[in-house]
């Protein structure tokens, strides 16, 4: 089998390893697009996915250059998106095409490829706000044409599957996969504080994830100095490690500055994937306080899986689909609120019994239900299905 890989912006270790597991070793090309959102995975990439790769591009890069130019202007000073360069024509000879969200330019020429060339296409749906992406008219009308004529919807939720019966796709087209993760490289074992600029000795909360609002880190640094300011820790050094990049820097380190933590902060930056089990290793407890906007919620939060592999309690906020994957196994508070926050880490950091606790239903969670390989076995019936009903029809 032949699969057309299309994930957009998420083109990373971390989305990609499921598909390097696939039963019967079919032939994988993903198509990749460089972007903005794509220059801040690249720190992430250790080299460990190696895949056939077909390069396509946005009429900001490639194309009529008159044309190009003025994309790259309506971009810079009228918010225009860039679009993507029409490429369906390089899918024809795929047996099934992979797509990701309903109202992707990917979608469309996945559509347009299956509407010339007849495989069927499978859209991979996170999106858990119903309705959503409907300001822009064209992006409606690819949501529209992707309800039509897509012949599978993947969801990694239940919120994700029930905005599709929202968006009016027939429950019989919708099909449930698990997300995966290595357990074999994400477990228990000894850290290395030192490769990460630590104190050895201090207790650490790690968050990892882009420096924007919506991954909650504002309101984990307000926790962050209740913490050190608390009384009963006044002969506790803590900690954060951060994890990550983006165009959010300089809003947090004036936060830091503002707040007088800095002697408290290390921020590691973007570091490779192979990297990461040390991080949730070295953490005494890990943090994932996202908060919900009106075009997004936690959709089911990679790092939360990881850490929780590696044996790490977690305190995270009940935004998306976090309480989903947790299912108890973790500590939940309210987002958008830094004192609910900072209540459910403060028994954290004083109990050791309740950190080992919490720590090895996580463990124990991921091992049942969100190991790697399951993963890729759902998927790999996936296409199994939809490959074969495509030769038996035709």
């Amino acid at each position: 089998m032949r699969l057309a890989l299309l994930k957009g912006n998420r083109f990373n270790p971390w989305h990609l390893q499921g598909f390097t597991r696939l039963r019967g070793n079919p032939e994988v090309t993903a198509f990749r697009a460089e972007s903005q959102i794509q220059e801040h995975f690249k720190g992430r990439d250790d080299g460990s996915i190696q895949m056939r790769e077909e390069r396509i591009y946005f009429d900001t890069q490639a194309g009529n250059p008159i044309s190009r130019v003025g994309n790259v202007l309506r971009e810079r000073y009228r918010g225009r998106n860039p679009e993507i360069l029409p490429f369906h024509d390089r899918l024809q000879g795929f047996d099934v095409i992979q797509t990701w969200e309903l109202f992707t330019d990917w979608t469309l020429e996945a559509l347009e490829a299956k509407a010339r060339y007849g495989m069927p296409v499978s859209v991979m749906v996170w999106d858990n706000v119903p309705f959503n992406m409907e300001t822009n008219r064209r992006r409606v009308a690819i949501k529209r044409r992707a309800v039509e004529e897509a012949d599978r919807f993947i969801v990694y939720t239940e919120r994700s599957r029930r905005t599709l019966l929202f968006e009016g796709v027939a429950e019989s087209r919708i099909a449930h996969v698990d997300p995966g993760v290595d357990t074999a490289r994400f477990e228990p074992g000894p850290s290395d504080r030192a490769a990460l600029g630590l104190d050895p000795d201090a207790f650490t909360i790690a968050f990892v994830g882009w420096l924007v609002p919506r991954k909650g880190i504002d309101y984990l640094l307000l926790a962050l100095r209740e913490l050190v300011n608390d009384p009963e820790f006044a002969n506790t050094k803590i900690q954060l490690l951060v994890v990550g990049s983006g165009a959010g820097m300089d809003r947090v380190e004036r936060l830091v500055n503002r707040l007088g933590i800095g002697d408290h902060c290390v921020f590691a930056g973007s570091l490779p994937y192979n990297a990461m089990p040390n991080v949730y290793r070295s953490a005494d407890v890990f943090a994932l306080p996202s908060i919900a906007s009106e075009q997004w919620q936690e959709q089911f939060g990679m790092s939360l899986i990881e850490a929780m592999a590696c044996g790490k309690p977690v305190v995270a906020s009940r935004s998306g689909a976090i309480d989903e994957m947790a299912n108890g196994s973790a500590a939940l508070c309210q987002p958008n609120d830094f004192f609910t926050l900072f209540e459910a880490l403060k028994p954290l950091v004083l109990s050791k019994e309740r950190r080992d606790e919490l720590g090895a239903k996580g463990r124990k969670r991921v091992i049942e239900k969100f190991e790697i390989e399951r993963h890729a076995g759902q998927l790999s019936d996936i296409y199994a299905s939809l490959n074969g009903a495509s030769h038996a029809g035709g």
